[in-house]
């Protein structure tokens, strides 16, 4: 007994030791100085050099974002602006620059003028606010393709002016940067915040498809459904506005595409996510996870809602997006719920904002469930004490505040990335595209709740709110996402890192380009292109020689087996045979 307890409390000890041993270490690493420290640590050793020549490197890049909104600009911004305080001329052309003109005096704006907007037409905004239906999506698409020439025709005029060595392309309707970048033999750089078609495993799949995300405890069934049937009946539904698509863009002289994400099979592309919130799955090296991409500075709070949040100790946040607005029915269910949620002390206050400019959509009175009729106008006009309607709100801010304890959000990537990062939890009100998939990742990581646009119930509503504050799984899920998302946000360095790489290369590789005068981008991307998709496909899995493997282990077995049905039928043979012979005999 005695050794046992001796050798238990050295054991213990030791592992102390290794504990702190380990702090010491990740301390030093993970929390670490990039900037090499004033005093050597030893006497005489000398500081590794950091800097990087750019004085070769080519300094013009052209950042191409179509479709306006900040939840597109934001993580692309970010970016460049570390890029111009790097010495590059950068120019960004998107829709409405005047603000960004003033907030990033680095960065030179050229906006775009009429493009055909296919967000705001009809079909559009019935397919968002209804059911998901791929057979809508058809005219959708068209619509969308519609805008190509406009866009592609004044990327033309803008790409004389500022001469661009690369483009920076987001991918949301944005095929003209990627085609202008071909035309101009040019390399680019995309970013989105999902992989989209670029790499697929059969364990994940989409809502938009009445899928899951992860499929890892479905059916067969739903299995086979999801990874077979779903996308073959999409790109059934697609392959005429795609090929129609395709004949526009060989007006311009541009090659024909096999598939919308052909264009980036061999390009740089940065992926504005991190795993903790998007569903682990296998990336190519092409594929650079770089996200949370989040602005070191954000805009304060204004000075009416921090009066509000300091006077509200248990504040609901709710902002649903820019633009893809819920139906007026929803709308008045919403309003209910939160004029509810304060007056039965669920929340004691609710910031709202964003949608004094969709006052239209709502009714003139809301009837509560005691029966009891508010006036709209009131509450719009901030006449209620315990709500405050904003035109504007500074999210970031709102979120970072102490007395800010839940967030109903459309579930878009930049506010889920906000909402983690400061902990906030979410009640998911999905609408639209990666929405309803980035709610339920938010569900599968613990730390939201999801409401049902086609089926919104007030008491359902009021029911989740006390829930998630309540909940302290959520709490503890919570607390471990924050710190992969803080962790992970000092990545937008990277991403310039490898935009800057990508500029160097092509530089070097000039010369190579091939016998119709274009660059070849596996050439510039060759360090981060894997070896397979140079192989083939038989080839580059190795299928023929796990196929020569499995010939081989099957003649080896048929022969081994083979032999001992001799070996049995000769000793047969021998003992049995024989013996019912001399028998007869």
């Amino acid at each position: 007994m005695k050794y046992h307890s001796l050798t238990k409390r050295l054991f213990s000890k030791k592992f102390l030791h290794f504990i702190i041993l380990c702090n010491l270490f990740f301390n030093v690493v993970i929390g670490a100085d990039p900037i090499p420290s004033a005093a050597p640590p030893i006497s005489g050793w000398i500081p590794r050099e950091m800097n990087l020549d750019r004085t070769e490197i080519p300094k013009n890049i052209l950042v191409v974002v179509p479709v306006g909104g900040l939840s597109h600009l934001r993580h692309i911004l970010t970016i460049s602006n570390i890029l111009a305080d790097r010495g590059y001329n950068v120019t960004l052309t998107t829709k409405g620059t005047f603000k960004l003109s003033q907030q990033y005096p680095k960065i030179n704006f050229i906006s775009l003028g009429e493009v055909t907007d296919f967000l705001n037409n009809p079909e559009f905004v019935d397919l968002v606010q209804g059911k998901f239906n791929i057979g809508k999506l058809q005219n959708i698409f068209k619509k969308r393709f519609d805008s190509y020439n406009s866009t592609f025709l004044q990327l033309k005029v803008i790409s004389e002016i500022v001469k661009p060595d690369l483009f920076f392309c987001d991918t949301l309707n944005n095929e003209p940067c990627f085609d202008m970048a071909w035309v101009k033999n040019k390399p680019f750089v995309g970013i989105a915040t999902s992989v989209l078609g670029l790499s697929r495993v059969p364990y994940k799949s989409d809502p938009l498809f009445e899928c899951k995300v992860s499929m890892e405890n479905e059916s067969f069934w739903e299995r086979f459904r999801c990874e077979i049937i779903s996308p073959l009946k999409f790109i059934w539904t697609l392959r005429n506005s795609f090929g129609e698509f395709n004949e526009v863009r060989a007006s311009y002289g541009l090659p024909t595409l096999k598939n919308p994400f052909d264009r980036w099979q061999s390009s740089l592309f940065l992926l504005d996510n991190f795993f903790g919130f998007e569903m682990p799955i296998p990336l190519s090296p092409i594929i650079q996870e770089i996200g949370p991409v989040l602005p070191d500075y954000y805009p304060p709070l204004t000075p009416d809602i921090e009066k509000f949040l300091t006077l509200h100790k248990r504040t609901m946040f709710v902002a649903l997006g820019s633009f893809l607005f819920l139906t007026p029915e929803n709308n008045a269910k919403l309003l209910q719920s939160i004029i509810e949620a304060t007056e039965n002390g669920i929340v004691d206050g609710v910031i709202w904002a964003n949608i004094v400019k969709n006052r239209e959509s709502f009714p003139p009175s809301i009837t509560l469930s005691n029966g009891r009729i508010i006036s709209t106008s009131d509450i719009f006009e901030n006449k209620n004490p315990n709500i405050h309607m904003a035109s504007f709100a500074p999210q970031f801010a709102i979120l970072n505040h102490t007395n800010t304890k839940l967030f109903l959000s459309h579930s878009g990537a930049g506010s889920a990335h906000e909402s983690l990062y400061t902990g906030t939890p979410i009640l998911a009100l999905p609408i639209t595209f990666d929405q309803p998939g980035n709610a339920e990742k938010l569900e599968l990581a613990g730390v939201a709740l999801t409401l049902d646009k086609l089926n919104l119930d007030v008491n359902d509503i009021l029911d989740k709110i006390k829930r998630i504050q309540n909940d302290e799984q959520i709490q503890s899920s919570l607390r471990r996402i924050k710190t992969l998302a803080i962790i992970n946000s000092n990545r937008k360095y990277r991403a310039a890192d490898l935009i800057e790489f990508t500029l160097h290369s092509s530089a070097l590789n000039q010369k190579n380009i091939n016998d119709d005068n274009k660059f070849d981008d596996k050439l510039i991307f060759k360090d981060l292109i894997t070896p397979d998709t140079r192989m083939g496909f038989i080839k580059g899995k190795y299928l023929d020689v796990y196929a020569t493997a499995l010939v081989i282990f099957v003649s080896i077995l048929y022969g081994i087996l083979r032999g001992l049905y001799i070996i049995g039928k000769l000793i047969y043979v021998k003992l049995f045979k024989n013996e019912d012979k001399e028998k007869k005999e």
